[in-house]
């Protein structure tokens, strides 16, 4: 088997013109982890469980959904399943920058792998890449977060990085952060690290909140052509009026999710 390439520390959103991986993951260096044995048990606990995983690469947001199926630390390598399409394993297999990103334990996890090689693992295609030198494992749970309503939901209209004005859909809210989701297709430029400046809640009759966010984990699902971006952002430090407003909305979700 060829040496693949070098695999980068740290990175984010895949092939982007102005933004590197290094520079977009840096906003989460408390939760990287480097040791080498800490890095194959927490690939071998993915393997174990079967947890799916997104590969993200390419300008268009082109990705595939995998799953570990084993790890040789003393080769150095896991293996991984292929996806189903052709086109996009290819894809993948000429990325020299690929973005993992799943979930652990509850906890969101995220690393970057350099250019894969077709292989045949027990039978299955899969791919081999190198062990990542680091991973990011985000648990961030210092509040209960509380999932909003899924029809007719609160939104949140925010400044990008370039200016324009966008609406997401307010998928959970804790006193830390909210999670946004959106269907635009040019939301995908987004990276981790980046700032959502005049963030505006819309809690309806529980009130406003005005805030900046910061990006600290992306998800995206379905294809280029079928986006759905989910976005986990983290509050500026609020003043105690505008917590008193999260308090208030929590208090009303946490209500409305206990039995009459």
């Amino acid at each position: 088997m060829k040496t693949t390439s070098t695999v980068p520390e740290i990175g984010a959103d895949i092939d982007l013109p102005s933004t590197t991986l290094e520079a977009s993951l840096a906003a989460l260096d408390d939760f990287r982890i480097v040791h080498p044995n800490d890095v194959v048990s927490l690939l071998r606990q993915l393997a174990q469980h079967a947890d799916p995983l997104d590969i993200s690469f390419g300008r268009r947001g082109a990705r595939i959904v995998t799953r570990i199926v084993a790890v040789d630390d003393r080769a150095g390598v896991f293996y991984y399943a292929a996806g189903d399409s052709e086109i996009e394993n290819q894809q993948h297999q000429e990325s020299g920058e690929n973005l993992f990103s799943g979930m652990q334990s509850g906890a969101h996890v995220q690393f970057v792998c350099g250019v894969p090689e077709r292989h045949v693992h027990e039978g299955m295609p899969v791919f081999i890449s190198q062990l990542p030198e680091s991973l990011y494992r985000m648990q961030r749970r210092e509040h209960v977060r509380f999932e909003t309503p899924s029809l007719n939901p609160y939104m949140c209209t925010a400044t990008l990085p370039d200016q324009r004005r966008a609406s997401f859909c307010v998928v959970d809210v804790s006193l830390a952060g909210a999670r946004l989701r959106s269907t635009d297709p040019t939301i995908g430029d987004l990276v981790i690290g980046m700032t959502l400046t005049d963030a505006t809640f819309d809690f309806r009759d529980l009130g406003e909140l005005a805030t900046d966010l910061t990006i600290n984990f992306i998800h995206n699902s379905h294809t280029f052509n079928d986006p759905i971006h989910h976005f986990g952002c983290r509050f500026f430090p609020l003043p105690k009026v505008k917590e008193a407003i999260l308090q208030r909305v929590i208090a009303s979700l946490d209500l409305s999710r206990k039995p009459a």
